[in-house]
């Protein structure tokens, strides 16, 4: 059986999770900011401390013209063409980031010439998938931040909620879309990052890696199960734990990396 050389895969770049993160959060921010000023600011909380059953329709009425003109405004300021060119250049750093850090430990460690394995990788393909991907992630968490804002907001109104009630379920709504947005931005750049050192060592003729997990207490059961385990590149790792078949980094707010196989020969 032949020698086996290995080599840690490139760790996702901190500071592109960190960054695509807070773009997410200041984008739910902003939109919180111009309901709380466009929407909330202009329903005559003096006058009216209750949404009763009699003023239900009135109130709601005039709570859904004034967040129209809020969502076409902030629809404008978030267009798809925005989060477009938001994601390209994001995607675009953590693929450099990949390729550098991997390719540049490949040449320590086989000898094969970086700007010989960037010439012939040819990931154009695989880069604009996953970036198109990311792109209806984002659109999607925008079109759904705004409609969720509208529908809670109402739904407190028909239940004859304050408008004080209003505000404390609408700020609550906030926090919780944040932490999601947060966590889904940081999962996001780590799939990224994984699914490139896959692409790239396929490319290469690698076939097989050791689950190197995070080993400390963060670590969810299944994933330690999975610590030090080989698997096939192709494949993935199963374990009963969770009854997933998963490559390392892919998972939701996984820490996890992969050391790559590379034969003698």
């Amino acid at each position: 059986m032949p020698s086996q050389k290995m080599i840690r895969t490139a760790e996702p770049p901190r500071s592109e999770m960190r960054q695509f993160s807070e773009l997410m959060v200041r984008m739910i921010e902003q939109f919180s900011q111009r309901f709380k000023n466009q929407v909330f600011g202009e329903l005559n909380k003096t006058t009216i401390e209750k949404f009763s059953d009699a003023q239900t329709g009135n109130f709601a009425t005039i709570f859904l013209n004034l967040t129209k003109k809020v969502i076409r405004k902030l629809l404008h300021q978030y267009s798809d063409d925005r989060i477009e060119e938001m994601v390209k250049e994001v995607t675009g750093r953590i693929d450099r980031h990949n390729q550098k850090v991997l390719y540049d430990k490949i040449e320590q460690r086989i000898g094969i010439s970086t700007k010989e394995l960037i010439a012939k990788e040819g990931l154009k393909s695989t880069i604009n998938a996953f970036r198109i991907e990311t792109e209806q992630w984002v659109k999607k968490l925008r079109d759904e931040t705004l409609e969720s804002f509208v529908a809670n907001s109402l739904r407190v109104m028909s239940m004859g909620g304050t408008l004080d009630d209003v505000m404390k379920d609408f700020n609550g709504l906030v926090d919780k879309r944040q932490d999601n947005a947060r966590m889904m931005a940081r999962t996001q750049v780590t799939t990224f990052n994984s699914l490139l050192t896959k692409v790239r060592a396929q490319k290469l003729g690698i076939e097989k890696a050791i689950w190197a997990s995070s080993e400390d207490e963060r670590v969810r059961p299944s994933h330690a199960a999975r610590d030090g385990k080989e698997f096939e590149l192709s494949k993935g790792l199963y374990s009963s734990l969770d009854g997933k078949t998963l490559l390392p980094g892919t998972d939701y707010q996984c820490r996890c990396d992969y050391i790559l196989i590379i034969p003698e020969d």
